[in-house]
């Protein structure tokens, strides 16, 4: 079957763009895989590092599973997953 130009500039186009799709939603799926990977990596280098056990005594707002030298530690994570979430939505946002 023969395409007129027009025609064939069509198939290209939605063909690039499912190829794009595609792409975009492999780099999404390993992107949300190494974000798990590394948030877990990071609570259980917190955990070996402070050298904290399950505390026996409850303490305010739940924070039972670490002891009170670990808080640091975990703001500073915190605060850089926001961070880095943030400055990936920045730079997405200003890319399109």
């Amino acid at each position: 079957m023969k395409y007129t130009t027009e025609n064939a500039l069509k198939e290209i186009k939605h063909r690039s763009k499912l190829i794009r799709q595609k792409h975009d939603k492999k780099v999404k799926n390993l992107l949300a895989a190494s974000v798990c990977i590394s948030l877990t990596s990071l609570f259980a280098a917190i955990g070996v590092f402070s050298g904290s056990e399950i505390s026996k005594a409850q303490t305010e707002y739940g924070a039972f599973i670490l002891s009170s030298e670990t808080c640091g530690y975990v703001l500073t994570a915190t605060v850089g997953f926001a961070l880095g979430v943030a400055g990936t939505l920045i730079i997405r946002h200003l890319k399109k």
